[in-house]
């Protein structure tokens, strides 16, 4: 059940990978990034495999980018799975929106895939989590 407090769905998957769920169509923005890296931080306080679900996004501002390739996101995130919803619409259009964030000079130290299916994606995370345990 969604948290009302929360517009982001954050909720750990396993022990050592949570996931955050955004809603349908949504506008990326700091306030956002800021509240799903809070909730990840009061699930586990370890460094852990996020895999994002998105369904459609219309826009990530620069200020949710930089708390994406910033230290405290960098410091708690060891491998991230985005999982692109076909169904759900802005489909070709969050990719390209990605994309262009992750390509536009700004770096993450972490791996990140993208994915169109859940299994696929968990499988992936998975692999960061033994290595990580090791």
């Amino acid at each position: 059940m969604k948290n009302s407090n929360h517009i982001v769905e954050v909720k750990l998957l396993e022990d050592g990978i949570v996931c955050a769920e955004w809603p349908r169509h949504m506008h990326v923005s700091k306030p956002e990034m800021e509240d799903e890296t809070t909730q990840r931080q009061a699930l586990t306080d370890k460094p852990h495999a996020l895999l994002v679900k998105l369904h459609g996004i219309t826009h990530i501002t620069e200020e949710a980018w930089d708390i994406i390739s910033g230290d405290d996101f960098h410091s708690i995130t060891t491998a991230l799975a985005i999982l692109f919803d076909k169904e759900s619409g802005y489909y070709e259009h969050g990719k390209l929106m990605v994309d262009l964030k992750f390509f536009s000079g700004k770096t993450v130290d972490y791996p990140v895939k993208y994915f169109d299916d859940e299994t696929s994606a968990i499988k992936w995370l998975r692999s960061f989590k033994e290595l990580n345990c090791e």
